[in-house]
């Protein structure tokens, strides 16, 4: 069965190639360790999101990164969308830059998941827990694109999208 072609597979296959090679020199291309490390800060930055604290994710986010998680969980105590139970459901390596001249090396990958999702008429409503039937509950796919970049022998969450 022919696999469908598309710009993502095109990037993570490319992406693939070029790690298969960086690897080689370099320890901290290894693919499994990425996408370990990604899930374990995606996971981290979603227990922020629901404490509504950034502090524990400090040490895996540049100040660029740790800025927009501050200004996501602002957002997020204003909303009456509450996301909860996110899961992710595939990470892709979409893009490998190895260092040159002075910009870092650097990745960008594609997350895909599932959250549950409860909207409510108000915050005070669900803060009190009356009326469960005026919440709509549901599930809702999500694709995020992350960037890292690397500092030292460790890599960085960057930026968001």
């Amino acid at each position: 069965m022919p696999m469908k072609l598309s710009w993502d597979n095109l990037k993570i296959s490319i992406a693939g190639a070029r790690l298969s090679h960086l690897v080689q020199k370099d320890k901290i291309w290894d693919h499994g360790s990425m996408v370990e490390l990604v899930k374990n800060i995606f996971y981290k930055i979603e227990k922020a999101k629901k404490q509504m604290n950034a502090e524990g994710t400090k040490r895996s986010l540049t100040v660029n990164a740790n800025e927009q998680l501050k200004q996501l969980i602002a957002k997020t105590a204003d909303r009456e969308l509450f996301l909860r139970n996110a899961v992710v459901t595939e990470i892709s390596i979409i893009k490998v830059n190895a260092q040159k001249n002075k910009n870092p090396d650097r990745f960008t990958v594609l997350i895909k998941g599932k959250r549950k999702t409860v909207e409510s008429k108000s915050i005070q409503i669900l803060a009190s827990g009356d009326d469960a039937d005026k919440y709509q509950h549901g599930i809702e796919s999500f694709s995020e694109k992350w960037f890292f970049i690397r500092q030292g022998d460790w890599w960085l969450l960057d930026e968001m999208k």
